[in-house]
């Protein structure tokens, strides 16, 4: 568990899987208000107003996801632009007893190359536990002591 992963390498990658994430959203917010253009063409009275509701609220999901998608890809330049600290901040990657956890984007559990990364939020109880943390320190979370082994 102590081999080593590169920092950059890992931004990297993040950023290419939010880029996808970003066209993909706006693919399906494209074909959400596409329907919602063909449908506003009908005018088959109440099943037609249902419909259409129907859609604009599709579309209205699309556009946020494409929304929260654009904010994370913000959030993580960043993250590209934070400096290396002997403590943890906003940005570090941190190997602990349980394995890496990488602060600052919500992404959950992802594997990057052959290892498995806990992406979580700044804000997330976990961050708030390990912020200002050091290597050879512990943070208690459920009753389990966790010990942080290094971090970049």
């Amino acid at each position: 568990m102590k081999e080593s992963i590169c920092k950059e390498d890992l931004l990297e990658e993040l950023h290419k899987s939010i880029h996808r994430r970003i066209l993909e959203a706006s693919k399906i917010l494209d074909e959400v208000q596409e329907s919602v253009d063909s449908e506003s063409q009908s005018t088959a009275g109440d099943k037609h107003d249902t419909s259409r509701e129907l859609m604009q609220q599709e579309r209205n999901k699309a556009a946020q996801n494409l929304q929260n998608q654009i904010a994370m890809d913000g959030l993580l330049i960043k993250l590209k632009n934070t400096v290396s600290s002997n403590v943890i901040t906003f940005g570090s990657l941190v190997l602990t007893s349980m394995g890496w956890i990488f602060i600052g984007l919500p992404l959950g559990k992802i594997t990057f190359e052959k290892w498995d990364i806990l992406c979580i939020s700044g804000n997330s109880p976990m961050a708030k536990l390990l912020v200002n943390g050091k290597a050879g320190g512990y943070i208690e979370i459920n009753n389990n002591s966790i010990e942080i082994i290094t971090m970049k």
